[in-house]
Protein backbone atom coordinates (compact mmCIF):
# COMPACT_ATOMS: atom_id res chain seq x y z
CA UNK A 1 0.00 0.00 0.00
CA UNK A 2 1.00 3.20 -0.96
CA UNK A 3 1.92 6.06 2.06
CA UNK A 4 0.08 9.63 1.72
CA UNK A 5 2.27 12.22 3.42
CA UNK A 6 0.59 15.07 1.91
CA UNK A 7 -2.99 15.08 0.76
CA UNK A 8 -4.59 17.39 -1.11
CA UNK A 9 -7.54 19.14 0.71
CA UNK A 10 -9.27 22.47 -0.66
CA UNK A 11 -10.86 23.27 3.25
CA UNK A 12 -7.34 23.62 4.82
CA UNK A 13 -4.93 26.47 4.08
CA UNK A 14 -1.50 26.61 5.24
CA UNK A 15 0.29 30.01 6.37
CA UNK A 16 3.14 31.55 3.59
CA UNK A 17 6.47 30.64 5.23
CA UNK A 18 9.27 32.90 5.66
CA UNK A 19 11.97 30.55 4.10
CA UNK A 20 11.81 28.48 0.42
CA UNK A 21 8.58 26.78 -0.03
CA UNK A 22 6.89 24.48 -2.48
CA UNK A 23 2.68 24.60 -3.15
CA UNK A 24 2.26 20.61 -2.94
CA UNK A 25 -1.04 19.27 -3.67
CA UNK A 26 0.17 15.50 -3.12
CA UNK A 27 2.97 13.80 -1.68
CA UNK A 28 2.77 9.97 -1.41
CA UNK A 29 5.01 6.95 -1.61
CA UNK A 30 5.58 3.29 -2.18
CA UNK A 31 3.94 3.02 -5.04
CA UNK A 32 4.44 2.57 -8.84
CA UNK A 33 5.14 5.05 -12.40
CA UNK A 34 1.92 4.41 -14.28
CA UNK A 35 2.89 6.06 -17.54
CA UNK A 36 5.58 5.56 -19.73
CA UNK A 37 8.31 3.63 -17.80
CA UNK A 38 5.37 1.80 -16.34
CA UNK A 39 5.76 -0.42 -13.15
CA UNK A 40 9.19 1.65 -11.91
CA UNK A 41 9.19 1.64 -8.27
CA UNK A 42 8.06 5.40 -7.46
CA UNK A 43 7.33 8.24 -4.83
CA UNK A 44 5.30 11.62 -6.16
CA UNK A 45 5.41 15.02 -5.53
CA UNK A 46 2.36 16.56 -7.15
CA UNK A 47 2.84 20.39 -7.34
CA UNK A 48 -0.06 23.14 -7.36
CA UNK A 49 -1.25 24.65 -10.39
CA UNK A 50 -0.80 24.38 -13.70
CA UNK A 51 0.22 26.93 -17.55
CA UNK A 52 -2.90 24.81 -19.34
CA UNK A 53 -6.55 23.38 -18.67
CA UNK A 54 -6.62 20.00 -20.58
CA UNK A 55 -10.14 19.24 -21.13
CA UNK A 56 -9.04 15.56 -20.36
CA UNK A 57 -7.15 16.32 -17.43
CA UNK A 58 -7.38 13.15 -14.73
CA UNK A 59 -5.48 15.33 -12.09
CA UNK A 60 -6.97 18.69 -12.24
CA UNK A 61 -9.17 17.95 -8.99
CA UNK A 62 -5.70 17.43 -6.94
CA UNK A 63 -3.49 20.52 -8.48
CA UNK A 64 -6.01 22.72 -7.69
CA UNK A 65 -5.37 22.75 -4.47
CA UNK A 66 -2.15 22.75 -2.32
CA UNK A 67 -0.60 24.20 0.74
CA UNK A 68 3.06 25.90 1.41
CA UNK A 69 5.74 23.33 2.90
CA UNK A 70 9.40 24.62 3.33
CA UNK A 71 12.31 22.60 1.74
CA UNK A 72 13.27 21.51 5.45
CA UNK A 73 9.73 20.43 6.00
CA UNK A 74 9.85 18.54 2.58
CA UNK A 75 13.14 16.45 3.57
CA UNK A 76 12.17 16.11 7.03
CA UNK A 77 8.85 13.91 5.79
CA UNK A 78 10.94 12.29 3.35
CA UNK A 79 13.15 11.13 5.74
CA UNK A 80 10.51 10.12 8.94
CA UNK A 81 8.70 8.18 6.18
CA UNK A 82 11.44 6.15 5.41
CA UNK A 83 11.56 6.97 1.60
CA UNK A 84 15.23 8.34 1.63
CA UNK A 85 16.25 4.96 1.75
CA UNK A 86 14.24 3.57 -0.71
CA UNK A 87 15.14 6.45 -3.09
CA UNK A 88 18.72 5.42 -2.40
CA UNK A 89 17.58 2.10 -3.37
CA UNK A 90 16.10 2.98 -6.83
CA UNK A 91 12.91 4.42 -6.30
CA UNK A 92 12.14 7.19 -8.48
CA UNK A 93 11.25 10.69 -7.25
CA UNK A 94 8.21 11.09 -9.70
CA UNK A 95 8.23 15.28 -9.84
CA UNK A 96 4.31 15.79 -11.64
CA UNK A 97 1.39 18.22 -11.22
CA UNK A 98 0.10 20.17 -13.03
CA UNK A 99 3.08 21.94 -14.30
CA UNK A 100 6.15 21.40 -11.88
CA UNK A 101 8.52 23.97 -13.59
CA UNK A 102 5.87 27.05 -12.98
CA UNK A 103 8.10 26.21 -9.15
CA UNK A 104 11.48 25.17 -10.91
CA UNK A 105 13.70 27.75 -9.04
CA UNK A 106 12.01 25.99 -5.88
CA UNK A 107 12.87 22.49 -7.25
CA UNK A 108 16.20 23.49 -7.77
CA UNK A 109 16.45 23.92 -3.86
CA UNK A 110 15.18 20.98 -2.88
CA UNK A 111 17.54 19.06 -4.98
CA UNK A 112 20.55 20.98 -4.15
CA UNK A 113 19.45 20.70 -0.29
CA UNK A 114 18.64 16.32 -0.76
CA UNK A 115 22.24 16.09 -2.02
CA UNK A 116 23.85 18.08 0.84
CA UNK A 117 21.65 16.63 3.15
CA UNK A 118 21.86 12.90 1.83
CA UNK A 119 24.53 12.57 0.22
CA UNK A 120 23.60 11.07 -3.37
CA UNK A 121 21.88 12.32 -6.24
CA UNK A 122 17.85 10.32 -6.74
CA UNK A 123 16.39 9.39 -9.87
CA UNK A 124 14.09 12.03 -10.59
CA UNK A 125 11.30 11.90 -13.29
CA UNK A 126 9.65 15.51 -14.38
CA UNK A 127 6.35 15.71 -15.96
CA UNK A 128 6.64 19.00 -18.24
CA UNK A 129 3.92 20.03 -20.94
CA UNK A 130 6.26 21.95 -22.70
CA UNK A 131 5.54 25.62 -22.29
CA UNK A 132 8.46 26.96 -19.91
CA UNK A 133 11.63 26.64 -20.96
CA UNK A 134 13.71 24.58 -17.43
CA UNK A 135 16.48 25.91 -15.86
CA UNK A 136 19.98 25.10 -17.02
CA UNK A 137 20.99 24.24 -13.36
CA UNK A 138 17.55 22.27 -12.81
CA UNK A 139 18.31 20.05 -16.00
CA UNK A 140 21.44 17.95 -14.36
CA UNK A 141 19.45 16.81 -11.96
CA UNK A 142 16.56 15.40 -14.24
CA UNK A 143 17.03 11.39 -14.81
CA UNK A 144 14.16 11.36 -17.06
CA UNK A 145 11.87 14.16 -19.04
CA UNK A 146 8.42 12.69 -19.01
CA UNK A 147 7.39 15.83 -21.64
CA UNK A 148 3.80 15.93 -22.86
CA UNK A 149 2.86 18.25 -25.43
CA UNK A 150 -0.68 18.86 -26.04
CA UNK A 151 -2.48 18.25 -29.27
CA UNK A 152 -5.36 20.18 -30.11
CA UNK A 153 -7.53 17.15 -28.46
CA UNK A 154 -6.69 18.90 -25.34
CA UNK A 155 -8.78 21.68 -25.76
CA UNK A 156 -6.13 24.60 -25.17
CA UNK A 157 -5.64 27.05 -27.71
CA UNK A 158 -2.20 26.52 -30.15
CA UNK A 159 -0.93 29.58 -28.89
CA UNK A 160 -0.67 27.88 -25.22
CA UNK A 161 -0.05 24.64 -25.62
CA UNK A 162 2.66 24.89 -28.42
CA UNK A 163 6.11 26.26 -27.72
CA UNK A 164 8.63 25.05 -30.37
CA UNK A 165 11.64 27.02 -28.86
CA UNK A 166 10.73 24.84 -26.05
CA UNK A 167 9.89 21.76 -27.57
CA UNK A 168 13.44 21.67 -29.54
CA UNK A 169 15.33 22.73 -26.43
CA UNK A 170 13.58 19.42 -23.96
CA UNK A 171 13.71 17.15 -27.19
CA UNK A 172 18.04 17.48 -27.12
CA UNK A 173 18.22 16.16 -23.59
CA UNK A 174 19.22 12.95 -22.38
CA UNK A 175 16.16 10.29 -21.67
CA UNK A 176 13.91 12.85 -22.98
CA UNK A 177 10.73 11.01 -24.20
CA UNK A 178 7.55 12.66 -25.89
CA UNK A 179 4.26 11.32 -24.72
CA UNK A 180 0.93 12.18 -26.89
CA UNK A 181 -2.49 11.56 -25.10
CA UNK A 182 -4.45 10.19 -28.20
CA UNK A 183 -8.06 10.40 -28.90
CA UNK A 184 -8.25 9.33 -32.50
CA UNK A 185 -6.69 8.43 -35.53
CA UNK A 186 -6.23 11.59 -37.00
CA UNK A 187 -4.18 12.54 -33.83
CA UNK A 188 -1.17 10.96 -35.60
CA UNK A 189 -1.19 13.40 -38.37
CA UNK A 190 -1.16 16.26 -35.71
CA UNK A 191 1.68 14.98 -34.52
CA UNK A 192 3.77 14.55 -37.69
CA UNK A 193 2.89 17.89 -39.28
CA UNK A 194 3.67 19.87 -35.77
CA UNK A 195 6.19 18.09 -34.22
CA UNK A 196 8.04 15.59 -36.43
CA UNK A 197 8.07 17.38 -40.31
CA UNK A 198 9.51 20.84 -38.55
CA UNK A 199 12.24 18.80 -36.69
CA UNK A 200 11.70 19.58 -33.17
CA UNK A 201 11.32 15.95 -32.10
CA UNK A 202 12.73 12.67 -33.07
CA UNK A 203 10.49 9.80 -34.14
CA UNK A 204 12.01 7.25 -31.26
CA UNK A 205 11.10 9.82 -28.72
CA UNK A 206 7.33 9.62 -29.28
CA UNK A 207 5.36 7.98 -26.71
CA UNK A 208 1.52 7.15 -27.54
CA UNK A 209 -0.70 7.03 -24.74
CA UNK A 210 -4.58 6.58 -25.14
CA UNK A 211 -6.56 9.25 -23.42
CA UNK A 212 -9.27 8.03 -20.23
CA UNK A 213 -9.36 9.03 -16.64
CA UNK A 214 -11.20 6.19 -15.82
CA UNK A 215 -11.22 2.34 -16.67
CA UNK A 216 -14.41 2.73 -18.88
CA UNK A 217 -13.18 5.66 -20.88
CA UNK A 218 -9.65 3.96 -21.67
CA UNK A 219 -11.52 0.67 -22.42
CA UNK A 220 -12.50 2.78 -25.68
CA UNK A 221 -9.36 4.44 -26.49
CA UNK A 222 -6.79 1.98 -26.10
CA UNK A 223 -7.14 -0.83 -28.92
CA UNK A 224 -6.72 2.45 -31.28
CA UNK A 225 -3.88 3.85 -29.71
CA UNK A 226 -2.17 0.66 -29.38
CA UNK A 227 -2.90 -0.21 -32.89
CA UNK A 228 -1.78 3.83 -33.92
CA UNK A 229 1.25 2.90 -32.04
CA UNK A 230 2.29 -0.03 -34.11
CA UNK A 231 0.96 1.41 -37.26
CA UNK A 232 4.06 4.08 -36.89
CA UNK A 233 6.79 2.05 -35.35
CA UNK A 234 6.50 3.93 -32.19
CA UNK A 235 6.21 3.68 -28.43
CA UNK A 236 3.38 2.84 -26.45
CA UNK A 237 2.29 3.28 -22.93
CA UNK A 238 -0.85 2.53 -21.39
CA UNK A 239 -2.39 3.81 -18.21
CA UNK A 240 -1.28 1.60 -15.46
CA UNK A 241 -3.13 3.70 -12.45
CA UNK A 242 -5.99 4.18 -14.08
CA UNK A 243 -5.90 0.24 -14.66
CA UNK A 244 -4.96 -0.70 -11.31
CA UNK A 245 -6.50 1.98 -9.25
CA UNK A 246 -9.55 3.92 -11.64
CA UNK A 247 -9.51 7.22 -10.25
CA UNK A 248 -8.40 6.95 -6.97
CA UNK A 249 -5.70 9.78 -6.03
CA UNK A 250 -2.84 9.21 -4.02
CA UNK A 251 -1.62 5.77 -5.24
Amino acid sequence: MSKTFIAANPDFRREIPNEPYLNISEMFSDTIQGENFMGDPAMFIRLMDCTLNCSWCDSVSVWRYGNPYTITEVLDILEEGGTVDKLKDGQHMVLTGGSPLLQQSKLLILLDEFVKRFEFTPIVEIENECVLPPLPKLVKYISIWNNSPKLQNSGNKLRKRYKPEVIKEVSSFENSWFKFVVTCDEDWDEINETFLEPGLIKKSQIVIMPEGENREELEETRSMAADMAIKHNVKFSDRLHVILWDMKTGV
